[in-house]
């Protein structure tokens, strides 16, 4: 899931303070996105774990930035370690920009399709659909049909708009009537045609605080958002919101280590440590995200269990992204995405 970042200064910092293990004279820089719950499940989650256990200093740069690192890789200049991106970066640069990883047996604990060789999961994001409860009361929408129908159900949508890589095209083909298992080779051009039924009441929110914001200001009837951000929505006061029990397009985040990182072997070590299931169920605690390693049990609280989607009680309505067509059709799509919303 592709977001802006913001300065992590002061993180770097707090994570260098933290160390209690042997000082192992070795150091690791991780690259995440901004501040916030995501950024604090990584921290307490693993990165101060992984400090404390093997001694090595965790460093935190950011925000992930795709071009910065293959500057860096082209330069023969590079002082990232570790990196938190999207998982078609990792596909499409493969022993080029990033080097493999091999997880070991860890490879059978991460859902079919969403570990590659160059990327190991770390984050799922299930973008769901929610409606006010004080618009629709005693009538809410039942499914993602109901979403693209302004006719039964009048009032606002809004959703993240920047990236369509989240779900927002499968949520419209499934609503439309498509099954999960014939998502793909992915109907673009039927997909935007469905969002043109909405696209007199749709607020196309350019940031996921934009959107949130929305939300907690009534200024939406019904919203198609990702789980962590469905999460910090309830936090934030807007507890009208309610979780529709629908299909769900699920996408993820993977770690990935530079091509020419010096501490390649340390990066990895870290990598699997992180993947641990201990630690997956920490992270997705504290983030509200969900824990790619399937025998994490995280103990979710009642905000959270509200929004969850990414549990087992909810398989049957996950519908996982195919990261292969995205990585090959996504600058295209972004494109037609682009195109739509300014036509």
């Amino acid at each position: 899931m592709r977001r802006s970042g913001l300065s992590m200064a002061a993180v770097a910092v707090l994570v260098a303070s933290c160390s209690t293990g042997g000082d192992s004279g070795k150091s690791l820089t991780f690259v995440s996105y901004g501040k916030g719950a995501y950024q604090d499940g990584q921290q307490q989650g693993f990165l101060e774990p992984y400090q404390k256990q093997s001694g090595v200093k965790v460093v935190l740069d950011g925000p992930s930035d795709n071009a910065k690192l293959r500057a860096m890789v082209e330069a023969g200049r590079v002082t990232w370690d570790v990196v938190d991106t999207d998982a078609f970066m990792a596909r499409e640069n493969c022993g080029t920009l990033l080097e493999k990883i091999d997880v070991g047996d860890l490879k059978n604990n991460f859902p079919p399709g969403t570990l590659s060789d160059c990327g190991v999961p770390t984050a799922l994001f299930g973008l769901m659909l929610m409606y006010n409860e004080k618009t629709y009361g005693a009538n809410p929408p039942t499914g993602l049909a109901d979403f693209f129908d302004p006719v039964k159900f009048p009032g606002k949508r809004v959703l993240y708009a920047k990236d369509p890589s989240i779900g927002q095209l499968e949520a419209a083909l499934l609503g439309d009537g498509v099954a999960p298992d014939k998502l793909y080779p992915m109907d673009v051009p039927r997909a935007l045609k469905v969002y043109d039924r909405i696209r007199s009441n749709l607020t196309l929110a350019q940031t996921y605080g934009q959107q949130q914001q929305v939300m907690v200001d009534n200024q939406a009837d019904m919203a198609l958002v990702v789980s962590a951000r469905a999460y910090s929505t309830l936090k934030a006061g807007g507890t009208q919101w309610k979780r529709v029990p629908t299909k769900v397009p699920v996408t993820w985040d993977v770690l990935v280590v530079p091509k020419g990182s010096k501490n390649k072997d340390a990066a990895v070590d870290l990598i699997k440590f992180a993947s641990g299931s201990e630690q997956g169920a920490r992270f997705a605690e504290l983030s509200a995200a969900g824990s790619p390693n399937t025998s994490s049990k995280p103990v979710r609280n009642d905000l959270q269990r509200q929004v969850d989607v990414l549990g087992p009680d909810h398989a049957a309505d996950q519908v996982f992204i195919n990261a292969d067509w995205w990585t090959a059709n996504y600058s295209k799509t972004v494109q037609a995405w682009t195109t739509w919303q300014t036509g």
